[in-house]
């Protein structure tokens, strides 16, 4: 059931991976505009936020609470262009999360490390826009577990809901929900998973 859980995160990876490898290696026509009309036209950094949160779950085998307190940097490209949606209202966005999390339950401990998600921003008024995000990637765990074993190598996979309202016309606040499930993806024993929920709120400077 976990393999089945965990292979569309595992997909999803493969092809960030392979995305970017693919556009560099593809023809680009908007190489040959002037710099600021392919920035606009191709695939650019449209987003650089800072952000943290609380997240919180129950591990049932440790018997514990689980506390946590995300903080992370987020890089956002837009990849409309790339996917033949530049007419679109909406923003298909990958980002790229490196994150610290602070444990504070069952012990003092941290989380790090990186996450890749697929973001789309859909505009619902001039000022607010609806966002739906999915990712995963790598992350160490300092705190020994009974569902994930000893400290060490693991996944974070991240689904999210959530609110970007205008601050200024370049500048922004997110709010939303993610469901977190960390996962070792079967490189080791045990590998019980721990699922968390997380209340996310970041500010984001806007290209």
């Amino acid at each position: 059931m976990r393999k089945h859980i965990l292979r569309p995160f595992k997909y999803l990876l493969l092809a960030l991976v392979l995305l970017p490898l693919e556009l560099h290696a593809g023809e680009n026509p908007d190489l040959n505009m002037a710099p600021a009309v392919a920035d606009k036209r191709g695939v650019h950094l449209d987003e650089i936020a800072v952000g943290t949160g609380y997240a919180w779950g129950y591990l049932k085998y440790s018997r514990a609470t689980f506390d946590a307190v995300p903080g992370f940097v987020r890089f956002g490209f837009d990849m409309n262009s790339f996917f033949g949606m530049r007419d679109r209202k909406g923003t298909l966005q990958l980002a790229f999360e490196p994150f610290v999390n602070p444990v504070t339950r069952p012990e003092t401990g941290a989380e790090a490390g990186l996450n890749v998600l697929i973001r789309y921003l859909h505009p619902v008024s001039p000022s607010a826009k609806l966002v739906t995000e999915i990712g995963t990637g790598p992350m160490y765990l300092s705190i020994d577990t009974a569902e994930q074993g000893k400290s060490g190598f693991n996944f974070l996979n991240q689904f999210g809901l959530g609110a970007q309202v205008a601050v200024t016309g370049k500048s922004a606040l997110t709010m939303g929900y993610r469901f977190r499930h960390l996962s070792n993806a079967g490189s080791s024993i045990p590998n019980r998973g721990i699922n968390t929920n997380a209340l996310m709120i970041s500010y984001s400077l806007l290209y």
